[in-house]
């Protein structure tokens, strides 16, 4: 029970994509639910939704093209044309946007979406831990309310967005480009991220395919604007995407401890912008794409040497969202349905220097302590209403300390760990490869000769002719070296071939004498020392030597054994067979004799576990005759070796034999066996030991033409 809690915690803790998995499939039901609970039980407060029905109806029902006069009870209308038209198809669907429960459900789906969305990309960073994902959807009540309980666009335009960021992290940045176009077309905010994915397009693509991209974001805000830009595009593109925009300081969520008439002071309007511009520019060229070596070094080799890379999804998404939340830091107001810009991206801001967990004990428990109160003190920021000077105050603190976590945890560059003498030498490389490159226009020049040689071109016909001649007697003349030098050579190797042939010849013959009387001492030791005797079953097995298993697959010295065994086994039957026949004439005798031998064979002979029958050892002889020919091994090591283990058997199995105090007897089989059966196998022995000694010579000559 304890192993299982302790998996349990550790898939919670750890980036790993099965326990993320499964905890998203959890939490999207569950955001199913809740969603839906929502919907039912809180009342919906209208704010604006009948704002824009109201502007949607001044384009499709009155036709107006005019950006100016398109209004409604809150005010004119002040987002590019993508919002009309994407709220023009929510007028269709909810019956001029009476049904309001419908346009609840709708936006519903839009929220399941969008947090389908961002699951997706944090699991392609796989930095953030599973348990994170409560603080991504359950403590999002203002979140909840945005969505479902006010129909706000800002949803609206982060989904599209969201869609994007997707297709982005999977390098598909054409359809990444039409889906942020879009999410731009809704509501500008989504501009904020513009820097990133600037920067991005240029690392990742071609300059002209970066062209292409951002001209298809042009298009399209183009193309969703042309209707009202071939009226009057000087009003389109001044509502639209109002800079100078003056908000209310009641609505204002992060200044409400200023003063009204410095809120609305245009040089503190300035101020925030100079402040968004320098930090924007400080984080991109200090903390964008550090694993790369940073933006400048990233852009330095891909602008001037040419070089395209992968920014890769946790550095790109980190770019993100960091200069989305630098301009909502920065942001002159924010209203409370402007917390959907950046909610989803506060948990990988803060979690996006998470360890690699592998066990309990490494889970760093000390972040959860003051990240996710962290978090929750931003909720509660977003959730006072109406905002108070302590709850803008908060806020500010909570984005400090943002930063602080971000500048003090940034990863470091591959170029940090090179030392600076090391630099210096690069350096100075480069410089001396530059001065031979402006030089030369190669990187290794090409080698001067002497000036009083001329090339092919500069000579006439009579000097060409006398320079071929020339060199055609200085080739005679080295052919005719090279075959004096060859006749040397070829003596030399003839008298060096038959010393060879000598040495091998003789090699052979003493490896021939060693082997007739190495084989003559194992067959005397053998018929010395190994007796054959019957086991219960009437199988043979020879007294001292260990049974043999898997016969099909025996090595050199096992199967030379087994040939030794079966020699002997014929050899004994044979003289048992004659002494037999000499001391009794008639059959019967014989069968009472063999009665009587294998009746005392049964009160005496001791019994094995393993035996080695005849027609196995028989298999195994073929076999070994035919397998014998690719084997490399030299005969003398496997006698060797089935001499010590012979030995080694026979005085165990004689220990044995006299604790019991029985000794094995032999018996013999019905079957008689001449003559031409030993012969036939002592054949075999021979051809495998010229076989062996084949090979042994044809090594030996290899190596001595190596050498």
């Amino acid at each position: 029970m304890r192993e299982l809690v302790s998996r349990i915690i550790l898939g919670l803790f750890s980036a790993n994509e099965t326990s993320f998995n499964g905890v998203a499939a959890v939490l999207m039901i569950l955001e199913a639910c809740l969603s839906h609970i929502v919907i039912l039980k809180v009342k919906y407060t209208e704010i604006d939704w009948s704002t824009y029905m109201q502007q949607v109806e001044c384009y499709s029902n009155k036709g107006i093209l005019n950006y100016t006069e398109i209004g409604g009870d809150t005010g004119p209308v002040v987002y590019p044309a993508g919002h009309i038209f994407a709220y023009r198809i929510l007028h269709l669907l909810t019956n001029s946007g009476r049904n309001i429960r419908w346009a609840q459900h709708i936006f519903q789906g839009f929220y399941l979406l969008n947090v389908f969305m961002v699951f997706r990309i944090l699991q392609k960073t796989m930095r953030i831990p599973p348990i994170v994902l409560f603080l991504v959807t359950i403590t999002g009540y203002r979140i909840h309310s945005i969505f479902m309980l006010r129909l706000f666009n800002d949803p609206l335009a982060m989904l599209l967005f969201y869609v994007a960021m997707d297709r982005f992290l999977e390098e598909k940045w054409l359809v990444g480009c039409i889906f942020y176009s879009l999410a731009v077309s809704i509501k500008m905010n989504v501009l904020l991220f513009a820097p990133a994915l600037f920067f991005t397009l240029i690392l990742n693509n071609s300059f002209l395919h970066t062209f292409g991209y951002l001209s298809v974001c042009a298009v399209i805000q183009l193309y969703v604007g042309s209707p009202f830009l071939l009226y009057d595009w000087k009003s389109y593109v001044q509502r639209s995407f109002d800079l100078g925009r003056v908000f209310m300081f009641k609505w204002t969520v992060n200044w409400r401890f200023l003063p009204e008439d410095l809120f609305l002071d245009k040089r503190f309007h300035v101020a925030l912008l100079v402040g968004h511009i320098t930090v924007l520019g400080l984080f991109a060229w200090y903390m964008w794409f550090r694993r790369l070596n940073g933006l400048p070094s990233s852009m330095y080799i891909r602008v001037f040497e040419g070089i395209q890379t992968k920014t890769g999804a946790l550095e790109t998404y980190y770019a993100f969202c960091t200069a989305n939340f630098i301009g909502i830091a920065f942001s002159r107001s924010l209203h409370y349905q402007f917390y959907s810009w950046y909610f989803h991206q506060l948990p990988f801001l803060l979690f996006c220097d998470y360890p690699h967990v592998r066990n309990v004990s490494n889970i760093p428990w000390k972040q959860f302590f003051w990240k996710v109160p962290l978090l929750l003190a931003i909720e509660l920021c977003w959730n006072v209403y109406p905002s108070t000077w302590w709850s803008s105050g908060l806020l500010h603190i909570c984005h400090i300390i943002i930063f602080w976590h971000l500048i003090s945890t940034r990863s470091d560059r591959p170029m940090d760990s090179v030392s600076y003498r090391t630099l210096g030498i690069i350096g100075e490389r480069q410089e001396i490869l530059d001065d031979v490159m402006k030089k030369h226009g190669v990187p290794i020049p090409r080698p001067s000769y002497s000036s009083d040689i001329k090339d092919d071109d500069e000579l006439s016909d009579d000097e060409v002719k006398e320079r071929s001649e020339q060199e055609e007697e200085e080739l005679e003349e080295d052919n005719s070296d090279e075959e004096e030098e060859e006749d040397v050579e070829d003596s030399d190797d003839e008298e060096e071939l038959e010393t060879i042939k000598e040495y091998r010849i003789e090699q052979k013959r003493k490896r021939d004498d060693k082997w007739e009387e190495n084989f003559t001492d194992q067959m005397k030791r053998f018929n010395r020392e190994h007796k054959i005797y019957c086991t219960d079953d009437g199988k043979q097995q020879v007294y001292g030597l260990s049974p043999i298993d898997k016969t099909k697959k025996l090595e050199l010295n096992e199967r030379l054994q087994s040939l030794y065994i079966q020699s002997l086994a014929f050899k004994s039957k044979l003289q048992r067979d004659i002494e037999n026949d000499e001391e009794s004439g008639s059959d019967e005798e014989l069968e009472h004799s063999e009665d009587d031998q294998l009746e005392q064979d049964e009160t005496q002979m001791p019994t094995t576990s393993q035996q080695a029958n005849e027609a196995e050892v028989s298999d195994v002889t073929d076999e070994s005759v035919e397998e014998e020919t690719e084997s490399e091994e030299g005969g003398e090591d496997g006698e060797g070796e089935e001499a010590e283990e012979a030995e080694e058997g026979g005085e165990q199995q004689k220990r044995k034999s006299k604790e019991s105090g029985k000794d094995p007897k032999y018996s013999a089989e019905d079957s008689a066996l001449g003559e031409e059966k030993i012969q036939m196998i002592f054949e075999k022995l021979n051809g495998i030991r010229h076989r062996v000694t084949d090979v042994t010579e044809e090594s030996n000559g290899y190596v001595m033409n190596q050498e």
